[in-house]
């Protein structure tokens, strides 16, 4: 998934061109709050994150339903990690701060992790894979789209971090 991290990221000074094939959600259903631009690419799909800082005891623990890889561009953030099947959370098995230029995949069906700004909130680029048989948590809470300002910013921001040149 790294792989695809990485082509993702040549391509978007461009993708970030076409504003309106971008997608939004503001996920407050459980901390941390994330403010996500979403679209489609081949068979993945990009997402776009700032999240917002929480307590420590917080953070959602929680596994992907799909393989995933995620590039942190600023901030920093405690992430927890942990493995096992179903939707019970299972031990945390490491502790780590992600800080500056840190990119992870994860690629197990049966990993689980919770990420927690410190401080201030993270920006970070993410792609997904197909979707795995796997339950994993849903909200109950129905999720809204980003309003106009919290859509211009993260634009904004990324805009900066991925400069077309062309």
């Amino acid at each position: 998934m790294l792989n695809v991290l990485y082509a993702v990221e040549a391509e978007l000074p461009h993708l970030l061109a076409d504003e309106a094939g971008w997608n939004s959600l503001y996920i407050d259903y459980h901390p941390p709050i994330v403010e996500r631009l979403w679209r489609p690419w081949r068979e993945y799909r990009i997402l776009l994150h700032r999240i917002h800082p929480c307590a420590a005891e917080e953070a959602l623990f929680h596994p992907h339903p799909w393989p995933s890889a995620m590039r942190v561009l600023a901030g920093e953030y405690e992430m927890a990690v942990g493995y096992g099947p179903g939707e019970t959370a299972p031990p945390v098995a490491a502790r780590m701060i992600a800080t500056g230029d840190f990119r992870y995949e994860m690629t197990e069906p049966d990993a689980w992790h919770y990420v927690r700004p410190i401080g201030a909130p993270t920006y970070s680029v993410m792609v997904t894979g197909i979707p795995w048989v796997r339950s994993s948590p849903t909200p109950e809470k129905p999720l809204r789209s980003l309003i106009v300002g919290e859509r211009a910013e993260l634009l904004h921001f990324f805009r900066q971090r991925y400069p077309r040149t062309a």
